[in-house]
């Protein structure tokens, strides 16, 4: 094209790529408006008549618009205080399960009465798949819940709010043992808060999973978080003596489902709300400390 040519069309847009200029133009044509294409400076150039220019520009500027891809979902932040608040308390409610069981106080076993036995579970008593979240063999068992799920908890919590996170969790821990029953031997036990803490591994990297870029814009790179809960459950819950690998991945994958079911459902503005946040941690601890007394109920006591 000469320079007499030129003159008589103007710049609408400046591409980098033969692909984008091409699109452009398309939009352009269908529209009705003749349009040609200008290499220059090594980029390549949008020309129209200088009369139609102005329509040009809002055609494009309105297709830029409508096929912008939306703004990446980022996760609601709960204060830092809430989370660390609320895992103090599961590590104070361990604490005291695990002095108790010990020293046998109020004349019980605890071990007996709360430990999760596949055969009572299957025959009823539902509620040892909670209990046996609250015993654990040794200080070193102990301790080793404590930090894992005392840092799951805390980012758990900055993501749904500490009441939500740890009914997630118990929840997550409780389903979890009792779908573990289901396959185990009916002398099977197990016991300790592994199996919740796993839960909030899968809960958290569903939840990470969604606020990722779509498929098509990321690949696999989208699928990281569930990849790295997978790692963990590899790599924290496959060996040791007193394992129970059943049981963690029961609670992992009963973690991917709830937080499925957040996604899917989403999180109303009114769960973000300190009300609702304490309501949902009161559950918890109901449930749990329920649990208990159910199984003491029907636990003979010592004599």
């Amino acid at each position: 094209m000469n320079d007499e040519a030129e003159e008589t069309w103007v710049e609408v847009g400046r591409f980098q790529t033969r692909g984008e200029v091409e699109q452009s133009a398309l939009v352009l044509v269908a529209v009705g408006i003749d349009c040609q294409i200008a290499p220059r400076s090594g980029a390549l150039r949008l020309l129209v008549a200088a009369a139609d220019a102005p329509q040009a520009l809002r055609e494009l500027d309105a297709f830029v618009r409508d096929n912008r891809p939306p703004p990446v979902p980022r996760p609601p932040q709960h204060s830092f205080g809430e989370a660390v608040v609320a895992a103090v308390i599961y590590c104070c409610v361990l604490f005291f399960i695990y002095g108790a069981a010990s020293r046998q106080i109020f004349s019980r076993d605890w071990l007996s009465a709360g430990e999760a036995q596949s055969g009572l579970i299957v025959a009823g008593e539902w509620w040892r798949t909670l209990t046996a979240l609250g015993l654990h063999a040794n200080y070193g068992h102990l301790l080793s819940n404590l930090v894992a799920g005392a840092f799951m908890g805390v980012a758990l919590a900055e993501v749904l709010g500490g009441g939500l996170a740890w009914l997630m969790i118990v929840l997550a821990g409780g389903i979890g043992d009792g779908l573990n029953a289901l396959v185990q031997p009916p002398g099977h036990t197990g016991i300790g808060a592994s199996t919740a803490v796993f839960g909030a591994v899968g809960v958290l990297a569903v939840l990470m999973l969604k606020h990722q870029r779509s498929l098509w814009r990321q690949g696999l790179r989208r699928w990281m978080p569930l990849a790295v809960g997978v790692m963990l459950l590899a790599f924290l819950g496959m060996e040791g003596e007193r394992i129970d690998i059943g049981a963690h991945i029961a609670g992992f994958l009963t973690g991917c489902v709830l937080g499925l079911c957040l996604v899917t459902i989403g999180q109303p503005a009114t769960t973000q709300r300190g009300l609702a946040q304490f309501a949902f941690g009161a559950a918890a601890l109901v449930l749990f400390a329920g649990a208990w007394l159910l199984a003491f109920s029907v636990h003979v006591p010592q004599r």
